[in-house]
């Protein structure tokens, strides 16, 4: 059977859209009270969102590519040297505000870092880069550039009698 990228796209963004679940263990404030798990969900980011995600994941020099191909090892490997803004990056697009991403973006990296596991934040991040608004913007600036808004008008070309 022969797959369909388009369909594959609109399935990720009715994902994006309805917001990916992401389960981890409470922290011990809220075990305390019998709270076992607690769900963080990931939406489409806003374009203040996409820049902060972009400033973190462009820090690191690693391709979407060695990330969607990573093995366990390749994971780990990957984590060691670029965990850090890799989990800023998750975290930020779940926070999904410009003050929510100011004040809580290093804290809930943190607790992302020490209750998630690597492929886990690969599949959120992956899912963030895809098809989180970034695609549209690059076929929206192919459009423009393929109308030439701004090639110089000759004016008429002249009839020959």
């Amino acid at each position: 059977m022969k797959e369909n990228p388009q369909i594959e796209k609109l399935a990720a963004d009715t994902i994006l859209q309805r917001g990916v679940k992401v389960k981890v263990p409470a922290p011990l404030l809220f075990r305390m009270v019998g709270v076992k798990h607690i769900s963080l969900k990931l939406t489409s980011p806003f374009e203040g969102t996409l820049h902060r995600v972009a400033s973190y994941y462009l820090s690191t020099g690693i391709t979407l590519e060695e990330i969607e191909q990573a093995t366990a090892e390749k994971a780990l490997e990957i984590m060691a040297v670029h965990g850090k803004p890799l989990n800023k990056a998750v975290a930020s697009a779940i926070l999904n505000g410009y003050w929510a991403g100011k004040l809580f973006t290093k804290p809930l990296a943190w607790y992302l870092r020490w209750h998630c596991r690597p492929l886990e934040i690969f599949a959120l991040l992956s899912l963030v880069i895809l098809h989180g608004g970034v695609a549209d913007f690059m076929n929206t600036t192919r459009s423009v550039r393929l109308m030439k808004l701004t090639a110089p008008n000759l004016g008429q070309a002249t009839k020959g009698s």
